[in-house]
């Protein structure tokens, strides 16, 4: 395993860790981590860099806007450095620092590439293969594809809303666009009243895998037209409480009408973290990669 670093096409600066197979490979696996995720903390990540390593895939996981609550990256900008992470990031930017990991991968001569995501990182995979429509990449690997929409409007997360959204246009009146928002989102996300007017505001470029609201529609989804397999669980809370699992991954599949081929799995017992079900992952992408 190595440390590496790519730069956007807009001048931010990103750190990651990759790790490759002892015999020369064309095949990598790129991950984008989820909301203030990182390139350490989740627990899958040793198994991936041990066990695709073995498979023949290299395996990188990069840093992204979103990385971490609110984290200084080094910019072209005049000050040197962006201030972002996932307090103050634009759902929209992920388009630059998705193509700044798979030019870096291009760059080291790698072919076959996937992307694999998790939890919000599912819908930044999905909204840049809309925007870019890529030739080179050859597979989707999706994590948890959260309705990101629909878990702000169910039981849990309305209560949050309706006190962070009156208040993110409150601020965002008063051009105070990057101030933080007094609440957290379900009890665990500080977000700052611009980043939380993009991501779940009206017209919000988030609103991919609407499970929980069919008006919203499916676009992004059915124009994917390369081979996808989307791995959730039965306790997943990005997934379960706008509708059962197994009948989002059914729907997943019905929706991905352009996609070559598909393949959807429900770990009995799997929470958003997957912990403990590493090894699957592992197995079960590298099955579907080779079949």
């Amino acid at each position: 395993m190595k440390i590496i670093e790519t730069k956007t096409s807009d001048g931010i600066t990103f750190n990651g860790l990759l790790s490759e197979p002892t015999d020369k490979s064309k095949k990598i696996i790129i991950h984008i981590h989820g909301m203030a995720g990182s390139v350490l903390l989740n627990k899958y990540y040793p198994a991936m860099h041990d066990q695709y390593t073995q498979n023949g895939y290299a395996f990188l996981v990069g840093e992204n806007r979103g990385t971490g609550t609110m984290t200084e990256f080094t910019s072209d900008a005049p000050s040197g450095v962006l201030l972002a992470g996932n307090a103050l990031e634009k759902f929209e930017d992920c388009v630059f620092d998705i193509q700044g990991w798979v030019d870096f991968a291009l760059n080291l001569g790698y072919e076959e590439i996937w992307l694999q995501s998790h939890s919000l990182g599912t819908s930044k995979v999905a909204f840049y293969m809309n925007k870019i429509k890529p030739t080179n990449i050859a597979g989707l690997i999706f994590l948890s594809p959260s309705d990101m929409i629909g878990c702000v409007h169910d039981p849990i997360g309305q209560k949050d809303h309706d006190i962070l959204l009156p208040e993110a246009k409150k601020l965002e009146a008063e051009r105070k666009e990057n101030q933080l928002l007094t609440n957290m989102l379900w009890g665990a996300e500080y977000l700052s009243a611009g980043t939380y007017l993009n991501m779940f505001g009206e017209n919000a470029n988030t609103a991919i895998f609407n499970f929980g609201d069919e008006s919203l529609g499916w676009k992004v989804v059915n124009e994917i037209s390369v081979p996808v397999i989307a791995i959730t669980g039965t306790n997943d809370d990005g997934i379960a409480p706008v509708i059962d699992p197994k009948l989002a991954m059914t729907k997943l599949e019905q929706e991905l009408k352009n996609s070559p081929k598909v393949k959807t799995i429900v770990y009995e017992g799997a929470e958003h973290s997957f912990d403990g079900f590493d090894n699957n992952i592992v197995r079960d992408v590298i099955q579907f990669n080779k079949e």
